[in-house]
């Protein structure tokens, strides 16, 4: 199920300003210099550091691909991990948690090289609960 899209910036600030201000899109999550998201109807518009997702998938900076990250929520990372891969799908990196956003993640590009993330809640810990949505 595609829960929101995530666009890549450069000026966090300045996309911010835009998509608030000019546009009028409500934020509804934002973790300041890192990450905002919007109220966009049935899907969220999030904006993340391109330098920082570059680094959460280990790939290069990810340019050309126009950046876009579309976010697929799934019952399982793991399990559908494993079907794409019985397909012959080439993961950029294999499932994992990403502690801070409190997901299980993996990402693989489509037949265009779009970067895209499958991701489910991560299993809560005592410390801290699961969450519904990406920081």
């Amino acid at each position: 199920m595609l829960t929101h899209v995530r666009l890549l910036a450069d000026d966090l600030a300045a996309d911010v300003a835009f998509y608030r201000d000019v546009l009028g899109l409500r934020v509804v999550v934002d973790v300041p210099g890192v990450y905002v998201e919007f109220d966009a109807g049935a899907v969220r518009l999030a904006l993340y550091r391109r330098d920082l997702m570059a680094a959460v998938v280990g790939d290069a900076p990810v340019r050309g691909q126009g950046g876009v990250v579309l976010c697929l929520r799934v019952a399982s990372v793991d399990a559908e991990a494993a079907r794409l891969a019985g397909k012959g799908v080439m993961l950029l990196r294999p499932p994992h948690d990403q502690p801070a956003w409190h997901l299980r993640v993996a990402q693989l590009r489509d037949p265009a090289g779009r970067l895209v993330e499958l991701w489910s809640p991560a299993a809560p810990s005592p410390a801290r609960p699961a969450r519904e949505r990406e920081p």
